[in-house]
C-alpha cells in the first residue's frame, strides 16, 4: 500500500466517521471520473433532452409554415392563377 493509498483510505474513513479535521473537500466515494460511465450517461441524457426539445420546436415551426403555404396556395387558386 502506497502513501497515497493510505491517505485516500484515511480520507474515506474520516468521511464515514464525520471527522471534520480529515474531511476532504469532495466526497471520495461519489467522485466521478471524467470518462466514467455515469458521466457519459448524464451527458447523453442531457443532450437527448435538448435535442428532443429542439426537434419539437422544429416540428411546430414546420406545421406553421405548412399552414402558411396552404393559405397562399388557396389564395392563388381563388384568384384563378393556378
Amino acid at each position: 500500500m502506497s502513501h497515497r493509498d493510505a491517505e485516500e483510505l484515511a480520507a474515506e474513513i474520516a468521511w464515514m466517521q464525520d471527522d471534520p479535521s480529515f474531511r476532504p473537500k469532495k466526497d471520495p466515494l461519489n467522485q466521478k471520473q471524467p470518462d466514467s460511465l455515469e458521466a457519459r450517461i448524464e451527458r447523453l441524457e442531457f443532450r437527448n433532452e435538448k435535442l428532443h426539445k429542439y426537434n419539437e420546436k422544429l416540428t411546430e415551426e414546420n406545421k406553421k409554415l405548412r399552414k402558411q403555404l396552404e393559405k397562399v396556395v388557396d389564395e392563388y387558386r381563388n384568384e384563378g392563377k393556378l
